[in-house]
């Protein structure tokens, strides 16, 4: 049969085929930083390459070497074993370093494999993975299942150019989980930062630092707690990323959080259940191993609480002192936090009493007012009542001819009427009538003609979907608006005025608003107490008040007060 010269292929090789599968297991090398997958594709290559039936990469770490994807005819499982020093094909590996290769595994007896004894392999290639400094990085192992088929030196040879591959791969992996360790750092740094600095109450401080401590240590586990009259009490437990419901409750000597509250030093073990500070239900709970206990010391060494943290992630490697010494930095910085959040409370305590001593105040001044112009209203007003009576009488028995006489009774009476119009207006300004009488719609309203008539300026009014309300409230917003006139009459050269007043679901809204000279912002706390007095007026009922101006564009000022 005739061929073209377009069928016409070279053969390939077992040298190119060689080469391929190097090149192969390169670009994997390239390809794949995370250590893991790394370890299952290698599996892969190497079987193809090494014609092997079982293979295993296993990773150092610790003085250990981890197995994790096993690779077997064709399928990859996860065998998750770890391996000391000496024990099984790992192990020795891991202590002797040097190639290993086993034609008749039935005639060798220096250890057991279990590998072997499991797939019933026969020859065994394994060789340990190093760096250019000859450090161990990993280990390779490569099993036979037919003894007429044994591994060679040419095997032996081409595993190790594949571990050589590996170990630039294992390294870049190692390289780039150290990298993301340190950014996770990093940004748990961060937070914690940012923790401190959001003025948290005292107990979501403490479980915010055994949050961002558990990601720096990579603790799995942890718990706070602060320093009550008598003891030590814990409300919550952080395991593996959550919170979960824990009640603890130390004394002085109890445990791990009462031996450190009492000697205000750190308390570390790792071998938590048979230590004598142990709680036994945390230890059987939460299988804790390891466990560093610090305390939290504010000014004069007093203790304010204490950190836990409990076993490191994998639950092999220990915590060390090294450890107790960053969690005690962490605490540091901690104890300023709760010493100045302590200091917010105690000043949030004594400005919510100067609130209540301020609103107590302005109550009796209202109440003292509203007296006052009761008073002058019905006593002083019927005394200069009884004197202008008395003048008419006096007048009416002036003889005819007493004309000079009659002239000065009569400037007495006009005087008396002054006195008495006068006296009106201060009780009405001390306390408008009205406003009790008929509301906070009519006395506004009330004020503002008033307003007009002294000032000559335009002032619209308008309300809607007005409900009843209290009489601190009615006070309050008459008082606001009072107050902002005033303002405007004395400081904003305006010619109109806004008033509305409107109720929703949200409250009582009020704004007051200019089209006068307006003023800077950053100057408003030189143009008085006015300005003061109304947000104070404002808050005591659960209010707030917004004040916003620029030069040229004059004053708004808006109120919302609750009406819940």
């Amino acid at each position: 049969m005739a061929h073209s010269e377009h069928d016409i292929r070279p053969l390939q090789t077992p040298l190119d085929a060689t080469l391929d599968q190097i090149r192969a297991i390169a670009r994997i090398v390239v390809e794949e930083p995370d250590a893991d997958a790394l370890v299952q594709r290698l599996s892969e290559a190497a079987a193809t390459a090494l014609t092997a039936d079982t293979v295993a990469v296993g990773i150092h770490q610790d003085g250990q070497v981890r197995i994790g994807p096993l690779f077997h005819q064709g399928t990859c499982t996860n065998l998750d074993r770890t391996l000391d020093p000496g024990e099984d094909v790992a192990g020795w590996l891991l202590e002797h370093r040097r190639p290993l290769l086993v034609r008749d595994l039935r005639a060798w007896s220096s250890f057991r494999s279990q590998l072997a004894e499991r797939w019933g392999a026969t020859s065994l290639l394994a060789v340990p993975i190093l760096n250019h400094q000859e450090h161990l990085l990993g280990t390779l192992e490569c099993y036979r299942q037919d003894p007429l088929r044994p591994f060679t030196p040419a095997h032996l040879a081409l595993a190790r150019t594949i571990a050589l591959l590996a170990a630039a791969g294992l390294e870049r992996a190692q390289l780039f989980a150290k990298m993301l360790e340190w950014a996770s750092s990093f940004e748990n740094l961060l937070a914690f930062n940012a923790s401190l600095n959001a003025q948290l109450e005292p107990k979501l401080l403490l479980r915010h630092l055994v949050e961002h401590a558990s990601g720096f240590l990579g603790a799995e586990a942890g718990m706070a707690g602060l320093v009550g009259s008598q003891d030590v009490h814990v409300d919550g437990y952080w395991h593996k990323g959550k919170w979960v419901d824990f009640q603890g409750r130390w004394s002085a000597k109890q445990g791990t959080p009462g031996w450190v509250v009492l000697n205000q030093c750190s308390y570390l073990t790792n071998d938590y259940p048979r230590d004598r500070l142990a709680n036994r239900l945390l230890a059987e709970r939460f299988q804790v191993v390891n466990a560093i206990c610090v305390p939290v010391l504010g000014l004069g060494e007093r203790v304010l609480g204490f950190v836990e943290l409990h076993n490191k992630k994998g639950g092999q490697e220990p915590f060390t002192w090294s450890d107790v010494d960053f969690l005690e930095s962490l605490t540091n910085s901690t104890a300023l936090a709760l010493r100045n959040a302590n200091l917010l409370a105690e000043l949030e305590a004594q400005r919510s009493q100067l609130r209540a001593l301020a609103a107590r105040q302005v109550q009796l001044l209202e109440e003292e007012r509203q007296r006052i112009a009761r008073e002058l209203h019905d006593e002083a007003g019927q005394a200069l009542v009884g004197i202008k009576l008395g003048l008419q009488v006096l007048a009416q028995r002036m003889p005819p001819e007493a004309i000079a006489l009659r002239e000065e009774l009569d400037s007495l009476r006009r005087q008396v009427n002054q006195a008495t119009a006068q006296l009106k207006n201060i009780a009405r300004e001390l306390r408008p009538p009205t406003l009790d009488e008929l509301g906070l719609e009519a006395a506004l309203r009330q004020c503002i003609l008033a307003f007009r008539k002294r000032t000559w300026l335009t002032v619209h009014f308008d309300s809607l979907n007005l409900v009843q309300v209290s009489q601190e409230v009615e006070t309050a917003c008459y008082r606001i608006v009072q107050e902002a006139l005033t303002n405007v009459a004395q400081h904003a050269q305006a010619s109109q005025v806004w008033i509305t007043l409107v109720c929703d679901e949200q409250g009582l809204h009020l704004t007051i608003r200019d089209d006068g000279d307006g003023f800077d912002m950053k100057e408003a706390g030189t143009r008085g107490l006015g300005l003061i007095g109304m947000q104070e007026r404002a808050k005591m009922l659960g209010g707030a008040l917004h004040i916003d101006s620029s030069p040229g564009v004059g004053t708004v000022v808006q109120c919302l007060i609750p009406l819940v």
